[in-house]
């Protein structure tokens, strides 16, 4: 099986990066655990200051991942062999790259592919040959869904209330992992 992993709220903390950027410009307190949905236009965020923000995330060396998240997918990439595959939505999939190679990877570096460019990752899933895609945006799980690949929601505060379909739900990656080993020993 080829999973595909998206990388913003997945793997880095990125949301924390724009959410400080604002709160700082707009002297605002807004927090990620506090989000109930992904889209931070409609809690009246002036769209050039979120586009700022955006871009200082993307411009950072590195950026915090979530716990657990650089050890689990070591182990995938020792267990499977394979390079790990990461799909974004970043319009510059370079400036993810970079971040997920400044992580703390122990001991060494896994050998990684990143692409994306969109949102909707559908055609990069078809390009890869992905069967199962771990992400955190909900806007798109369900054509995914449709078009034939699993999805694993990486459950966050900003989609937890989404009414939305998913192959499987993860609170952690400790989850992600352990439903990765039972896939895994059935292949």
């Amino acid at each position: 099986m080829k999973i595909a992993f998206d990388v913003d709220g997945v793997v880095l903390r990125s949301i924390e990066i724009i959410l400080d950027y604002i709160n700082k410009k707009e002297g605002r307190d807004l927090r990620a655990d506090r989000l109930t949905m992904w889209e931070l236009e409609p809690i009246g965020l002036d769209l050039e200051t979120l586009r700022e923000a955006v871009h200082h995330m993307y411009t950072r060396t590195g950026v915090e991942p979530y716990g657990g998240a650089v050890d689990v997918l070591s182990r995938i990439h020792r267990i499977t062999g394979e390079p790990l595959l990461f799909i974004t939505g970043r319009a510059n999939p370079e400036t993810a790259q970079r971040q997920l190679e400044a992580l703390p990877w122990n001991p060494t570096m896994p050998e990684m592919i990143v692409s994306g460019g969109k949102r909707d990752k559908r055609d990069y899933l078809v390009e890869s040959s992905v069967d199962f895609i771990v992400e955190d945006d909900v806007r798109y799980l369900k054509d995914y869904l449709e078009a034939g690949f699993g999805v694993g929601l990486m459950l966050r505060p900003w989609n937890r209330r989404a009414g939305v379909d998913a192959t499987e739900r993860f609170e952690s990656w400790a989850d992600v992992e352990q439903w990765f080993l039972s896939i895994w020993h059935k292949s």
